[in-house]
């Protein structure tokens, strides 16, 4: 269990990392674009993340309920 945890921590921190440099990256093409080009680089990219985000989450959540379930089910 302990190295679940380990693995869990690091894929989290991997995660993060790869958010910031992907941020880092789309704010030095938004930097170098002309206004309205770079609006629309930026709009399309953010749209395309927050796709990416929800459905991470629902992944997440119905993972979550699983745990629940297996742990309610077990438990008996």
């Amino acid at each position: 269990m302990q190295l679940f945890r380990l693995i869990l921590v690091i894929a989290t921190t991997l995660a993060v990392v790869a958010r910031y440099l992907q941020e880092q990256h789309r704010l030095s093409v938004v930097k170098r674009l002309p206004g309205p080009q770079a609006r629309a680089y930026y709009e399309r990219t953010r749209e395309r993340s927050e796709r990416f985000l929800a459905v991470l989450a629902v992944i997440l959540t119905a993972l979550a309920i699983g745990a629940v379930v297996y742990t309610v089910v077990k438990g008996r």
